[in-house]
């Protein structure tokens, strides 16, 4: 089978976007809190998390549903229908985002008074024009990543955060001399105005390269009316919408019931938010390499839709393998290095709100959970079989409200007890998942073999890492400023620690020279690689 039809390079390019936008997300987090305070970054973490339920409810499975869409009919050389089906899904998602939009405005009150955070009422007001915004954008996505060009996702992606980070500190500073929830709102707005700029560049973009489908289409291949388009587009992005909306009920299920159970077991309504915030920063920190792992299961779902359209049981199996092996050999060493660093890490982005490093600590192994379960859900999504994907986020959110009912109530667990719910939530997942994709699909596939090299080298990894930072952490004890030296130790510990997992990786056959290759503009990143490293991944070729 052809190297070509890998979705790796889609996935490098999106990953190279996602890893960039979660490092200016999380960079931006001490000054936002230095700006709100902790209370301010409660309500804050609190207004977002419900404008998150929202966006995923007006745009989440729907650039899938379109790029599925999309890859199936250019599969089948329909480029006349997959010009049409765009233009007529462009309108719909229009009115839908604009519907949304006003909805979420006037319901702004009840939404914040249903989960106990009343003061988050302006941080949902001024985030509802954001639905129309990237409605619109998530269509322009779509149609890319179907016709497997993942350059202007990743290009609007990264415009949107930075002018997110820019407008949202601005206004924050702006707004807060006239109270935190002012500060909160002035917050949000570089958000919205972030995806207006992404949604202006990803239709000038279009405008620019609509000519990709400009294919003569067979006359043997029949027109797909209106109606046909509309159907099969819903029947492939609303399952995987309600899937996500299920996922994303999790970080609900945190929110209602973190405050509630915070409440209950005797903290004020002041430390509640607060502690929610902490269990926040956990969330933005995972959010990193999560945003890796997602980028490969945006750019494998186009290749897993196609390869069934076209009964090529060969090529499936083996993008699945990919896809399992570049998931786990990146949230493997990611879960580790969180969890050996998780204290310098928050003293270097909090500083004097670092509280809340030890939920990293213990929880870092959700990135290697979720990462699976991404995998495994955009596998049945791929066999039309996404309702058993839901049915396994439901039992695992289920068994999750039960343990975050009791275990957060508990004074000294408080926050910790949402972070276990949500491990044995996705564990349970996974279990469920494997005997479903067991059943339905055509081949036999299995993550468990992929996971031994990343193991080994994130565990040599872990050691590098730990001894490179107590040894500069002594060596620097001249400076005298403690968080100088912390934050020198952790970024060396870092760099050297993922130097030394990419050298076990490549010993032990984990990396080939064909997974360089893959990377955008591979051959300037080799020549800054050491000639004795580019030696060895020549060796497992």
């Amino acid at each position: 089978m052809e190297k070509t039809k890998s979705p790796t390079k889609g996935f490098a390019i999106l990953s190279a976007a996602g890893i960039i936008n979660k490092i200016l997300s999380v960079a931006y987090l001490p000054l936002l809190i230095q700006i709100i305070g902790s209370l301010g970054y409660g309500i804050y973490s609190a207004g977002y998390k419900i404008y998150a339920f929202i966006y995923i409810l007006t745009n989440s499975g729907f650039p899938i549903g379109i790029s599925k869409l999309q890859a199936e009919l250019i599969a089948h050389e329909n480029y006349r229908d997959a010009r049409r089906s765009f233009r007529i899904i462009r309108f719909v998602m229009t009115l839908y985002g604009l519907f949304m939009a006003v909805l979420t405005a006037l319901l702004a009150r009840q939404l914040t008074g249903a989960i106990h955070s009343e003061r988050a009422y302006l941080v949902i007001l001024a985030l509802s024009p954001t639905m129309l915004f990237t409605a619109v954008s998530s269509t322009y996505r779509g149609y890319f990543n179907g016709n497997s060009n993942m350059k202007p996702t990743a290009v609007s992606q990264i415009i949107e955060q930075f002018l997110n980070v820019v407008f949202s500190l601005t206004f924050a500073v702006i707004f807060m001399p006239y109270g935190v929830e002012w500060g909160c709102a002035g917050a949000t707005v570089g958000t919205t105005l972030g995806a207006l700029s992404s949604a202006l560049y990803l239709k000038h973009t279009y405008n620019r390269s609509a000519h990709m489908l400009h294919r003569k289409t067979s006359e043997d291949i029949g027109r797909l009316s209106y109606s046909a388009i509309i159907k099969k587009f819903l029947f492939y992005a609303v399952p995987i919408a309600i899937n996500s909306v299920v996922v994303f009920g999790g970080d609900l299920v945190d929110l209602a019931n973190t405050q509630s159970r915070l409440l209950a077991s005797g903290f004020s309504a002041k430390d509640a938010y607060i502690k929610y915030g902490l269990l926040n920063k956990y969330s933005s920190l995972l959010n990193v390499p999560l945003a890796i792992t997602s980028a490969l299961y945006i750019a494998v779902m186009p290749s897993f839709s196609a390869a069934l359209a076209l009964n090529d049981t060969k090529r499936l199996k083996y993008n699945i393998n990919e896809a399992f092996r570049i998931s786990l050999s990146i949230s493997i060493p990611a879960a580790t290095g969180l969890t050996i660093l998780s204290k310098p890490i928050f003293l270097m982005l909090f500083s004097r709100y670092s509280d809340g490093w030890y939920l990293m600590a213990y929880g870092a192994v959700v990135v290697i959970l979720f990462s699976i379960v991404q995998i495994q859900a955009g596998i049945l999504q791929s066999v039309n079989k996404t309702q058993l994907s839901t049915f396994s986020m439901l039992i695992g959110i289920f068994i999750k409200i039960f343990i975050n009912y009791y275990l957060i109530s508990i004074p000294s667990l408080n926050v910790m007890g949402a972070v276990i719910g949500t491990i044995v939530c996705f564990i349970i997942v996974i279990y469920l998942n494997r005997i479903f994709i067991k059943k339905h699909l055509p081949i036999m596939v299995s993550f468990k073999r992929h996971m031994g090299r990343p193991a080994i080298s994130s565990a040599v990894m872990a050691l590098t890492a730990g001894i490179t930072y107590k040894l500069f952490y002594m060596i620097l004890g001249f400076i005298k400023s403690p968080y100088l030296i912390n934050a020198i130790s952790t970024i060396l510990a870092v760099i050297i620690g993922i130097s030394s997992y990419v050298i076990v990786m490549i010993r032990v056959g984990g990396l080939s020279l064909d997974d360089l290759n893959t990377l955008p503009h591979s051959r300037s990143i080799k020549k800054f690689i050491p000639p004795f490293i580019l030696s060895m991944v020549k060796d497992q070729k």
